[in-house]
C-alpha cells in the first residue's frame, strides 16, 4: 500500500537569493517499486548514451542488481524534490536549467546522506560525486566504498514513469533555446 508522506516546501539560498523546492515524499512496499525496474534496457541507455557507463563505481555495469541492494529492506520511500527555474532568473537563461537542477540535486543527495540512520540506505538522485575522478576509470578499488551509494536509474529504474504513476509529475526536459518551468530530481531511501 503506498503512503504519501506529506512534507513542506524547503527553503534554502543559492548565491545569497531564497529558492523554494517542492518536496514530495511517497513510502511504499519494495514489490510495489518493482514494476518500474529493468535494467537490460535502461543500462543499455546508459551504455550508449552516458560518459559515465563504466567510469564510475556507482554506475553499470559496476552496480548490484537492485533486488540484491534491497534484499534486507521491505520498503522504499521515494522522495522527490522540484524547483522553478524562474527563480534562478538571475542565471543566464542557457545555464539555467542546469544550474537548478544540479542545485536541487545536490540538496536532495546532501539532505538523503544526513538523514540515512543505521537501519536504511539511502539511493542518491545521480551517480557518485564524492571523488573528482572516480577510481573505477582507472579499474583502481574506491578508497570510500562505505559512502558508495547508487541511483534508481543505474539500478534500471524508469524515473520517468515513476514520476509519472506515482507522484503525478511530468518531467520537464531543457530544449535549445528554452528553459523548462520547472526541474526535478529524484532519490530514495530503503528501510
Amino acid at each position: 500500500m503506498m503512503q504519501t508522506v506529506a512534507t513542506p516546501h524547503i527553503k534554502t539560498l543559492f548565491q545569497d537569493k531564497e529558492i523554494q523546492i517542492e518536496n514530495k515524499e511517497i513510502e511504499l512496499p519494495i514489490e510495489a517499486i518493482l514494476p518500474y525496474l529493468n535494467p537490460e534496457e535502461f543500462n543499455a541507455y546508459c551504455q550508449t548514451g552516458c560518459e559515465n557507463y563504466s567510469n564510475k563505481w556507482t554506475c553499470p555495469p559496476h552496480c548490484p542488481s537492485f533486488m540484491d541492494y534491497a534484499a534486507n529492506y521491505t520498503h522504499i520511500r521515494l522522495i522527490l524534490y522540484k524547483t522553478d527555474c524562474d527563480q534562478f532568473s538571475f542565471v543566464e537563461s542557457d545555464e539555467r536549467a542546469l544550474t537548478a537542477y544540479n542545485f536541487a540535486k545536490d540538496l536532495l543527495q546532501q539532505n538523503l546522506r544526513k538523514s540515512e540512520t543505521e537501519a536504511e540506505r539511502f539511493i542518491g538522485p545521480n551517480s557518485c560525486e564524492i571523488c573528482t575522478i572516480c577510481k573505477a576509470a582507472s579499474a583502481d578499488a574506491c578508497h570510500l566504498p562505505h559512502l558508495i551509494r547508487y541511483n534508481l536509474v543505474a539500478f534500471g529504474f524508469n524515473v520517468t514513469k515513476i514520476m509519472e504513476d506515482l507522484f503525478n509529475h511530468q518531467l520537464e526536459w531543457a530544449k535549445a533555446g528554452q528553459v523548462p518551468k520547472h526541474v526535478s530530481s529524484v532519490g530514495a531511501i530503503l528501510f
